[in-house]
C-alpha cells in the first residue's frame, strides 16, 4: 500500500466535484476514496483494480470502482461481470450501475 499516483489523485478529485461528494483525503491504496450520498466510490489503476473488485463484491452500500484510464474499462468490467460493484469512468460516467446490496 502506498500514496496515490497523480493519475488517481485528479480522477479522485475530477469525481468527487461531479457528485458534490466528499473525498477521504487519507485514503491509501484499496481504501474508499469518496463517499457520495447513497453510493461509496474507490479510484483505481489498472495495478489495484483486480485486488479492489475482490474487496470491495460484499460491501454493506453500492459501490462503484472507477478507472483511472478509459483503458482499463473492459478490464473493469469483466472482473465485476458477476458482482454488485458498478463501474465508472475516468470522469466519473457510470458504466455498470452499482446494485443495491
Amino acid at each position: 500500500m502506498g500514496r496515490p499516483n497523480k493519475a488517481h489523485t485528479a480522477t479522485a478529485n475530477r469525481i468527487a466535484y461531479r457528485y458534490g461528494a466528499e473525498m477521504n483525503t487519507d485514503a491509501e491504496d484499496g481504501e474508499i476514496d469518496i463517499r457520495a450520498d447513497g453510493f461509496s466510490i474507490a479510484v483505481e489503476t489498472t495495478a489495484t483494480l483486480e485486488q479492489s473488485v475482490r474487496r470491495w463484491s460484499e460491501h454493506d452500500q453500492p459501490i462503484y470502482v472507477a478507472v483511472t484510464n478509459r483503458e482499463a474499462l473492459g478490464e473493469a468490467l469483466r472482473l465485476v461481470a458477476d458482482t454488485r460493484v458498478g463501474v465508472m469512468d475516468p470522469q466519473g460516467i457510470i458504466v455498470k450501475e452499482a446494485a443495491p446490496p
